[in-house]
């Protein structure tokens, strides 16, 4: 005669998957479900932080170094607008590497600004004093070829001793401009005589009409 074991109600196997009933944790003090007191409740320690006063900002460590804004000074200093294109790509490459682009930008405004006020003053001042000094030298050219080329002693039979030219107005469209010229002849007498010349201090008296 066989025996029979009873079988447990459908109720008493659990159809949940496993994770869908995890297992009890443990409270602070107090016992659990399954078992005696767990032990005391521990707060969750974090470990592998960095021993500085500062976390947040290592943040940015890793960033490469950003590229220097100096060669944007110069290049828009000498090249005004086309500073441009250096700002550009300097700031491109800062982007890049999670750095700012603004200070290769103010830097190409601020140069573009000071460099705009500097060579205007050199025009407005350079350039006038850099024409008199041109045409003090041609002046005094003028004054060497009447002493030294002949001319003078073929047009008033005698040579010149010293010459000194005042230039009489600005240069015509054609480059000439008119001197009068005072002259010290061998033979002791004065006079004057009015030349014109060229950029190239090649000299003709005027002939009076």
């Amino acid at each position: 005669m066989t025996t029979q074991l009873p079988h447990p109600p459908p109720s008493a196997y659990s159809t949940a998957p496993p994770w869908a009933n995890p297992a009890p944790q443990p409270t602070e003090n107090g016992p659990t479900e399954n078992g005696p007191a767990g032990p005391e409740y521990q707060p969750y320690l974090q470990t592998g932080q960095l021993l500085v006063p500062y976390p947040e900002e290592m943040r940015n460590a890793s960033r490469p170094t950003p590229p220097a804004w100096w060669p944007v000074a110069i290049w828009t200093f000498f090249l005004s607008a086309l500073g441009a294109v250096s700002a550009a790509r300097r700031a491109d490459m800062a982007r890049r590497g999670g750095n700012s682009p603004a200070p290769y930008w103010i830097t190409w405004a601020a140069t573009l600004a000071i460099g705009a006020v500097f060579w205007t003053i050199t025009v407005a001042v350079a350039l006038p004093a850099w024409n008199q000094y041109r045409e003090q030298g041609i002046t005094t050219q003028v004054e060497k070829n009447m002493l030294k080329d002949g001319q003078l002693k073929s047009l008033l039979g005698v040579s010149a001793t010293a010459v000194n030219c005042d230039p009489m107005a600005v240069r015509d469209v054609g480059g000439i401009r008119a001197y009068d010229c005072a002259l010290t002849l061998e033979d002791g007498r004065t006079g004057t005589v009015t030349v014109t010349s060229g950029t190239d201090a090649k000299w003709a008296v005027v002939r009076k009409k």
